[in-house]
């Protein structure tokens, strides 16, 4: 055994119980102060991580702005070929029929097929009633 080890044992059988309570406690207080440092520390590297992800998003939502807007300035573009074509409505012609379809989802064509269908549901109740 050290002589550390020795003196620690020595001093431990010579130290009152109102010292050793003391120096638990004096451990317990610096452990509890360093676990609070440590909370702040965390807290202001969270802090600085949702700044950064605020400035993300920013930038996404701007990012997403400027695509919607290129995105209706297309449409537009593509409604005014329609427009201009020398095809009527009802009777368009393959290019104009072309760009309508392209224009309109497969999802937005399915729920038009849904509410005519169910239009037709409508009118065969009230034809019953």
């Amino acid at each position: 055994m050290s002589k550390i080890a020795k003196f620690r044992i020595y001093q431990s059988a010579k130290t009152p119980k109102k010292q050793q309570w003391e120096d638990s406690l004096r451990g317990k207080l610096e452990v509890k102060h360093q676990i609070r440092t440590d909370t702040i520390n965390d807290l202001e590297n969270f802090s600085q991580d949702l700044q950064h992800i605020s400035l993300v998003v920013e930038s996404i939502q701007n990012n997403y702005q400027v695509l919607l807007t290129e995105n209706s300035r297309l449409k537009s573009t593509l409604l005014e070929l329609v427009d201009d074509c020398y095809c009527w409505k009802g009777n368009r012609c393959e290019k104009c029929q072309k760009i309508l379809k392209s224009l309109a989802p497969e999802t937005t064509r399915k729920k038009l097929n849904t509410a005519q269908e169910y239009e037709e549901i409508l009118k065969q109740l009230r034809k019953l009633g």
